[in-house]
Order: C-alpha cells, then sequence, then structure tokens
C-alpha cells in the first residue's frame, strides 16, 4: 500500500510540473520571434504572478469545506486545459494576455493542493516526522523532474506536428502541449485516493495579524523581508528573459527549453545533496550567502556573454541559487515564527517574495529588455548588468544583516532538513 501509494502521488507531481514547464521556459522568446514587444512579455508572466496572488485562498477554501481535494484538483486542471489550447491561438497581445490570466486563475491553486494530498496520505501512513518529511521530499523531486521531461516533450512534439521550429507562425505548440498535459493531469486527478474536506477546523482567525507583528518582535525581519522582496523581483531576469537570450547566443529555439533544464538538474543535486549535507555543518548563514552570490555570479555571465559553454555552464547556478536562497528565507521564517502560527508566516513571506515580488519584477524586467531593444534586437549587457549589481547588493546586505536563530534554532535537525528536500 505504501509504495502504491508513493507512485501514485509522485506521478500527480510528475504530471503537475509539467504542466507547468511545458510553457514557461520558452513563452518568452516564442513571444519575441512573434513580434511582441518586451514589456509585454513582462505583463504577460505578470498575469501568471497575480492568478497565483488571486486563487490560491479560494481553491484552498473549497477543497477544505466543500469538496474532495482530487476532485477539485480534475476540474480545474481540465478548465485550465481548454484555457492554454484557447492562448495557443491567440494572435493579439491582450487576447494573449488575458487568456495566460484565466489559465492561472484556474491552475494557481492546483500547487497548493498537491502538496496537501501528498501531505494528507503521506500522514496516514507515517507517524514519525523525519520519515514524514522524507516520504514528501522525495514525491516533490518527482515534480522537479516532471519539468525536465517537459522539456523534451515539447522538442518531440514541435517535431511530430512539424511546428514552426522558429516559433513565428501557427499555434503555439508549447501552450498547445499545457494543454494536453493537462487533459492527462485532470483525467489522472480522478484516479487519485480520496481526500476528503476537513468540514471541522480549529483556526486561529488572527494568525496572519500575529504573522505580521514579526516585524516588530523580531530583530532584523523586517530588513530580511525587504532583501528578500528585492532578490524576488530579480529573479525573474531569469524566468522571463532567458529564453530569448539563449536564441540570441543562436541556441536553436526547439532546443532552448532542453538547454535550460540544466537549472532543474542543478536543483535536484542543489536540494537532494548539497544543502543537506552543508547546512547542518554551516548554518543558515553561509548557506544564504553562498546561494545569494551564485545569481549575481550568473547575471554577470550572461552580461559577458561568451563563451557559450561557459553561459551554459552558468545555468546550473539558477538551481543552486534556488536551493540555498528560497529554501534557507523558508527555514528562517519556521525558526523565527512561534509554532501557532508557522503557516500564516510562511504564507506572509510566499506573498511578498513569490507573490508582489515575482509580479513586479516581472513587469519590471520586461520594461528593462524594452529600454535597451531597438529595431527588433535587444543589447542583452546593460540588460543583466542591472540584476547583476541588485542582487549583488541583495548578497552583501545579507551578509552584514542576517543572524542566525539564536540559541537551539541554529541547529538543523533531520526533520528539518526532510523540509529542506522537500
Amino acid at each position: 500500500m505504501r509504495s502504491r501509494l508513493r507512485v501514485l502521488l509522485s506521478a500527480m507531481m510528475f504530471l503537475e510540473y509539467a504542466v507547468w514547464g511545458a510553457w514557461m521556459p520558452i513563452i518568452g522568446a516564442t513571444m519575441i520571434n512573434r513580434g511582441m514587444e518586451p514589456q509585454y512579455i513582462g505583463v504577460l508572466f505578470g498575469a501568471l504572478w497575480l492568478g497565483c496572488i488571486v486563487t490560491p485562498f479560494l481553491g484552498g477554501q473549497l477543497v477544505d469545506r466543500f469538496m474532495p481535494s482530487q476532485v477539485f484538483l480534475g476540474i480545474s486542471h481540465l478548465l485550465a486545459a481548454a484555457a492554454a489550447w484557447w492562448v495557443a491561438g491567440q494572435t493579439t497581445v491582450w487576447g494573449l494576455i488575458g487568456g495566460m490570466f484565466v489559465w492561472a486563475l484556474l491552475f494557481a491553486p492546483s500547487l497548493g493542493i498537491t502538496n496537501s494530498i501528498a501531505f494528507y496520505h503521506i500522514d496516514r501512513l507515517s507517524s514519525d516526522e523525519a520519515e514524514r518529511e522524507r516520504e514528501f521530499s522525495w514525491i516533490r523531486t518527482a515534480g522537479t523532474i516532471g519539468w525536465i521531461v517537459a522539456s523534451f516533450l515539447l522538442f518531440y512534439f514541435m517535431t511530430l506536428t512539424h511546428a514552426d521550429p522558429k516559433a513565428k507562425v501557427g499555434p503555439i505548440p508549447e501552450m498547445q502541449l499545457t494543454a494536453i498535459l493537462g487533459v492527462v493531469m485532470g483525467l489522472y486527478s480522478f484516479l487519485l485516493p480520496n481526500t476528503p474536506p476537513v468540514k471541522e477546523q480549529r483556526v486561529d482567525p488572527l494568525a496572519f495579524r500575529k504573522a505580521i507583528s514579526l516585524f516588530r518582535t523580531v530583530p532584523g525581519f523586517g530588513v530580511f523581508m525587504l532583501i528578500s522582496f528585492i532578490a524576488a523581483t530579480e529573479f525573474q531576469f531569469f524566468y522571463v528573459l532567458s529564453g530569448q537570450y539563449l536564441e540570441s547566443l543562436n541556441i536553436p529555439h526547439q532546443y532552448v527549453p532542453i538547454v535550460k533544464s540544466i537549472s532543474q538538474v542543478a536543483e535536484i543535486v542543489a536540494l537532494g545533496v548539497l544543502l543537506p549535507l552543508w547546512l547542518p555543518k554551516k548554518g543558515m548563514r553561509w548557506c544564504l550567502l553562498l546561494g545569494s552570490f551564485a545569481w549575481p555570479l550568473r547575471y554577470i555571465i550572461f552580461a559577458i556573454g561568451k563563451p557559450i559553454e561557459l553561459v551554459v555552464a552558468s545555468l546550473g547556478l539558477h538551481g543552486f541559487g534556488y536551493a540555498f536562497v528560497l529554501v534557507v528565507q523558508q527555514l528562517y521564517v519556521d525558526r523565527v515564527a512561534p509554532k501557532d502560527i508557522r503557516g500564516s508566516a510562511q504564507s506572509l513571506l510566499t506573498l511578498v517574495t513569490l507573490g508582489i515580488g515575482n509580479l513586479l519584477g516581472s513587469l519590471f524586467c520586461g520594461q528593462v529588455q524594452q529600454w535597451f531593444t531597438a529595431n527588433g534586437h535587444t543589447n542583452w549587457v546593460p540588460v543583466f548588468i542591472l540584476p547583476t549589481v541588485t542582487t549583488l547588493a541583495c548578497a552583501f546586505a545579507y551578509m552584514v544583516t542576517f543572524r542566525e536563530p539564536k540559541g537551539d534554532t541554529a541547529v538543523v535537525s533531520e526533520t528539518e532538513l526532510g523540509t529542506v528536500r522537500a
């Protein structure tokens, strides 16, 4: 039963992130090839993050109160698949942006709900906290593998459908593949074990307000959140712009997602091996600094732009920085927040960084590329110098201001390492 459940939940995570990974690494390059101005590509990604801010709360309420989680997951993915197929045929800027916003509204809740489904069933079989976290870490890793596999699937999908290899004409193949994978995920969701709603919950209605009080009660918390917010805005220079940047280095369009999957391979190594090995020995501060300095190093290599082998290799710094910054941020917040508001404290961090930070960062980096683009050609040096300087400033700010939580909180337990791998 345990092995069967692990396979079912791992397949769920694999498909969940394959749906997302089918389009995100390449859509920016596709839109540039189709004549969309860079500032609107930033808006396109911003529509995604706006949807991620708005609907997870609504989706969470539905599965907590009214319907089984797997039913909601199936319905939302099937509707999102229809939206993705509609987006694939759009030829106007606002049709694409509007369609992507609808897709995000339908897809965004599933990110949290897949986690809750996994934890619900793991909890039923695992009483030990360390075992529970280890189980989830393996299941969640299947999602990263799904993202990587989607890059290869897109290549073969474009070959089979005879899609334009430069993505200038015809339906948008990555959105077609997103729709197909969404249908598979939607139908598969109904095969998942039942995850019923919890009709009675004892939830502190003031928990989120208490989480906000951390700005006042925890020394340095406000500075930490401000640095993390600024760093999140610069994160989008990779997500939004790297596809068209790599294509400008003469990497063929259909190979761009495969090349970018180096980032996810590095992420798996960093999360599964390096961070669990170094965190207990070096502590949060040194791991955070290692990750935060990886980002400006990647961006300065992007600004230099050669040799191309170095540029491609630097993609691995993305996965390294992701593991050593974003996960350590989550661990830090978990340490300084009282146990009864840790969930709300994590939601606050997510809202500030992955929500508002990603939204504003997407709009900003699209506008920056617009400023340095003329006659269809972008001068990438100043585009990437800006996030180099900003992320370097964030790294030094972490160095000066960040301190390990006091007392026993400076020691990382094996249980928390399971959380890190997740």
